[in-house]
């Protein structure tokens, strides 16, 4: 793939370089100054992105707004315009854009930039991100765009290859903490480069730990068994998503195939009650009460599941039926 990132000098920018050559990517890098042997180009400055990016596969603006004490909003949202812009008249799709933790709900409806704790120091950066986030929402609709809000804390570190990955609320761990090292941010983000399957949408990454493990098969479990909202259940799996449940397949598709044929159509009250989850490095397992119906007889299930990079990646279960016998945990 060919990338063209605009921002390659910065802390975030140099190490998602750094990850998508390692991958053998080719990278443009393209900075304000040139510095480090970059190419020279100012973002807000669309026929200028537009001959620099023509002829890549997908754009990356990794840039942050000024941080002189003048008003940030102007200039990012300039520079958002000018790729945008530019990108169209380059015929490139693919857009990945660095962005800010503050416009992510630290509550229902409650953006982090919003908070009392917030700190002012970083209060105009944040809102001038989230004003980005709103432009390319409304603007980019003809694009391939993702928009990568980091946590709340990202600062150079270990490249693990792990992460977790959410949608517009803040991931935070069991401690309330909130990070993730630039290098596995850079990670997720070259991830969402070679797959695209976050297109149209703003995702965020945070740092993977056994309890992060334990609410991704706790949100999958809802999303899939009980809500049937299988697109939101695809995204939890990865493409090559291995189901070892008798008649599944392989790939998030077969697996939703599998089980609107096998349960969901023919089963509308099924129902899975998570009762114990124990997490093991990058697995995770599960004991569940099944119910489908008072006419069905119900089912205990323990089920493990390997996580890879945020996603689920491969799937075992074996179940019994309940009997007067059965002691439930």
């Amino acid at each position: 793939m060919r990338i063209l990132l605009i921002g390659a000098g910065g802390m975030i920018g140099s190490r998602i370089a750094a990850e998508a050559r390692e991958r053998g990517h080719e990278v443009t890098g393209a900075t304000r100054s040139g510095a480090g042997g970059t190419r020279v180009v100012d973002a807000a400055d669309a026929p200028a992105v537009a001959a620099l990016a023509a002829g890549h596969d997908a754009v990356v603006l990794a840039i942050a707004p000024p941080r002189d004490g003048s008003e940030p909003s102007g200039p990012l949202l300039a520079a958002g315009r000018g790729v945008l812009e530019g990108v169209r008249e380059a015929g490139v799709r693919r857009l990945v854009i660095v962005g800010g933790a503050g416009s992510l709900e630290a509550a229902p409806g409650v953006r982090l930039v919003d908070t009392p704790g917030f700190p002012d120091l970083y209060r105009a950066e944040a809102l001038s991100q989230a004003a980005l986030l709103d432009f390319v929402r409304e603007q980019a609709g003809d694009l391939g765009w993702t928009y990568i809000s980091p946590p709340a804390e990202i600062t150079p570190g270990e490249r693990t290859g792990n992460y977790r990955l959410g949608g517009d609320r803040l991931l935070t761990d069991a401690d309330g903490g909130s990070s993730i090292s630039a290098e596995d941010y850079a990670v997720a983000l070259v991830d969402e480069l070679e797959t695209g399957r976050s297109a149209g949408r703003r995702i965020t990454v945070a740092r993977a730990d056994l309890a992060s493990n334990k609410a991704l098969v706790e949100e999958f479990c809802r999303a899939f068994y009980n809500d049937k909202d299988f697109d939101r259940a695809r995204t939890l799996l990865t493409d090559d998503f291995a189901n070892h449940h008798p008649g599944a397949g392989t790939g998030p598709e077969a697996t939703v195939k599998s089980f609107r044929e096998q349960v969901a159509d023919r089963f509308p009250d099924f129902r899975l009650e998570l009762r114990k989850l124990v997490a093991e490095e990058d697995h995770v397992w599960s004991y569940s009460l099944i119910t489908a119906g008072p006419e069905v007889p119900s089912a205990v299930s323990v089920d493990v599941w390997r996580i890879d990079r945020g996603r689920i990646a491969e799937h075992w279960d074996v179940g019994q039926r309940v009997t007067d016998d059965t002691v439930l945990l």
